[in-house]
């Protein structure tokens, strides 16, 4: 008859224990980074998810988007791009996004702050969720939002965001000077930084986004200031 000390057992049950932590605590920020941060669904043409090197096509049933994946789309693809808690972008055709999230402790709250490098086109409709800031990135601004609808579009070097709904802040990155959007305004920042006074809010930048289920005017299509 084996018989154990009281002891010995007591010590294999905390080395157990220690070893199980040890490899959870390991474990688990690896998990964080691989779990799913939403999903986009391609509307009509083509669009890529680039993950660690690997090209994945964006299906019209939903593809899982994970933090650090590049979007693409070619010259007619269109996509929807939905973030779990219910934020939507609608991204227009010739668009890379790189989206990245970040995931932190505050107080007794999880934020989760998630941003969004642009350089092309897309249409933002954003739920106010405070524990879930985002922030647009062009190359040279920056655009913060809390609840609203927007466009931002970074083309040949110009930052332009013109408000739907609620209030967008856009910031210079080149000298830190920002403007507030209202509803129904729009706001450049130029190739070498300049913000440019707020304007009437053109129609040209709801080209391409009929599928997000704006209705246009014929008036708002010409260019012309977008009824709300």
């Amino acid at each position: 008859m084996v018989t154990v000390s009281n002891k010995s057992f007591n010590s294999e049950i905390k080395l157990s224990f220690i070893i199980f932590v040890f490899i959870f605590l390991i474990k688990a920020p690896i998990q964080a980074q691989f779990q799913p941060s939403g999903v986009v669904e391609l509307v009509e043409g083509y669009g890529i998810i680039i993950r660690n090197g690997t090209e994945i096509n964006i299906q019209k049933k939903g593809t899982i988007i994970k933090n650090g994946d590049l979007i693409r789309t070619n010259v007619p693809g269109k996509i929807i791009l939905t973030l779990l808690g219910g934020d939507d972008f609608f991204i227009a055709p010739d668009t890379e996004i790189k989206f990245k999230e970040n995931k932190k402790k505050k107080g007794l709250s999880n934020i989760i702050n998630r941003n969004l490098t642009l350089k092309g086109r897309l249409l933002a409709k954003i739920r106010k969720d405070f524990s879930r800031p985002i922030q647009i990135r062009t190359p040279n601004a920056i655009v913060a939002v809390k609840g609203t609808e927007f466009v931002t579009e970074f083309i040949q070097g110009i930052t332009n965001v013109g408000t739907i709904k609620g209030l967008v802040s856009m910031t210079s990155i080149v000298n830190n000077k920002s403007v507030e959007l209202k509803e129904g305004t729009m706001s450049s920042v130029s190739i070498d930084g300049a913000v440019m006074p707020p304007s009437e809010f053109s129609g040209k930048l709801m080209q391409d986004f009929e599928f997000a289920g704006e209705k246009m005017s014929e008036e708002d299509a010409a260019g012309k200031k977008i009824k709300l």
